[in-house]
């Protein structure tokens, strides 16, 4: 057990019943040229982050809150690696975590790439779009991505890779569309023996389940042969019981600019009202030619305000960009324009700041990371190990920065 470790399971022994032993820290010894001592979490605004400590609180300590967190990004968050890695951290700290699995795109309906652990395939063709792509045309939800059904019939089917946990079931689906001439049927392929309720919202449709399962099929079947679209914004997998979800919400390539051409984010996040919001958006703008680190303040400032409508106690965390190299050549040295810009950001707005850049070594360190196999070859993009290695010190600095204000309170 190292330092870190014994701490935060003697004050968590020391305050609380509950105990965060199962969460093993990262052994920096394995890791040299990471900066230890500068794994932590800038908080410049303490109201926020005492409603989301003190709910936290309250869930490790007695159960009966459901606590949301959402990770947003690019290609770091849709393959749900990293996110996914913090996912399995909140969740495995017992007791009283069994919530659901929130927010979730297929994105093999759009052929490309998404979560290892929650699988899905469909018939009919599809037809894809990404707010990344600024060729691709709206509207986006808040999970960034469409899909346009170009058949008369489509059958989605989604199973859990390891349906063992309780984490990975889930008792209702929430499916988000567009039904242009209200020209589409979408029914629940289900066991006969499990009872289905619906609630149909403007452009949302929820089914509710007697009992919970780890798979099922959605059925999308056009009534008539009349003009008129059907799009497809994704799901949102929730269960009875309280706990902490971790909603993972990445598109490929997406940039702060990409997540402000989602019409429907807000009244999407609106469903469940965020505790915490981690942006990772950044990497996808400083390989911009035309980057403006003014315009990228300002581009983050008015999606903050966005998330700040649907609940203004969100605490929000901003992880500055990996380093990483231009086009395989030399290091993109405005990883220092997004750090200082998003420091001045969490200054001026009550946020915090966790400075992934500074803590994997700062310029030129990704070189490192990869001879170490955490980042893959084109110095940009981390290893499997490597998101899960940033997966556990972010959740690590957490953690730590939550102790810290639970002793400060006494």
């Amino acid at each position: 057990m190292n330092k870190i470790h014994f701490l935060l399971y003697f004050i968590c022994v020391l305050f609380h019943n509950y105990t965060f032993s199962q969460f093993e820290s990262p052994d920096y010894l394995l890791y040299p040229f990471i900066n230890q001592e500068n794994n932590e979490i800038e908080i410049y605004g303490q109201k926020s982050w005492k409603a989301f400590f003190n709910k936290l609180d309250n869930q490790y300590s007695i159960g009966k809150e459901k606590v949301n967190i959402l990770h947003f990004g690019g290609s770091h968050i849709q393959a749900d690696i990293w996110s996914n890695k913090m996912r399995t951290n909140f969740q495995n700290l017992r007791p009283f975590n069994q919530s659901g699995r929130g927010f979730f795109f297929p994105f093999r309906l759009i052929k490309s790439n998404g979560s290892f652990n929650i699988r899905s395939n469909h018939t009919g063709k599809w037809k894809g779009y990404r707010n990344s792509v600024n060729s691709h045309s709206g509207p986006f939800g808040l999970m960034g991505a469409r899909a346009e059904l170009l058949d008369t019939l489509s059958i989605i089917s989604l199973w859990q890779e390891t349906p063992e946990t309780s984490q990975n079931s889930f008792s209702s689906i929430t499916l988000f569309y567009h039904d242009s001439n209200k020209n589409f049927k979408i029914n629940i392929l289900i066991d006969s023996s499990i009872r289905v309720q619906s609630k149909k919202e403007k452009e949302s449709v929820t089914f509710s389940f007697s009992e919970p399962v780890d798979s099922l099929a959605i059925e999308i079947k056009k009534m008539r042969n009349n003009s008129g679209s059907f799009s497809f914004f994704g799901f949102h997998l929730d269960n009875e019981f309280d706990g902490i979800t971790y909603h993972s919400i990445g598109v490929n390539g997406a940039s702060v600019k990409s997540y402000l051409r989602c019409e429907n984010l807000v009244s999407q996040l609106s469903l469940i009202k965020p505790d915490l919001v981690i942006f990772s958006i950044g990497i996808n703008d400083a390989y911009e030619e035309d980057f403006s680190k003014d315009l990228f303040y300002q581009n983050y400032d008015t999606l903050i305000d966005k998330i700040k409508s649907v609940n203004p106690n969100t605490a929000i965390l901003l992880t500055t960009n990996n380093d990483s190299y231009y086009k395989g050549k030399y290091p993109n040295k405005r990883a220092l324009e997004v750090q200082q810009k998003m420091n001045e950001l969490a200054e001026n707005k009550n946020l915090a700041v966790w400075d992934m850049f500074k803590i994997m070594g700062g310029l030129n360190s990704i070189k490192e990371w990869e001879k170490n196999h955490l980042a893959k070859k084109d110095l940009i993009h981390l290893s499997y190990d490597g998101y899960n290695l940033i997966g556990d010190l972010l959740f690590d600095a957490l953690i730590k920065s939550f102790l810290k204000y639970k002793k400060n309170c006494g």
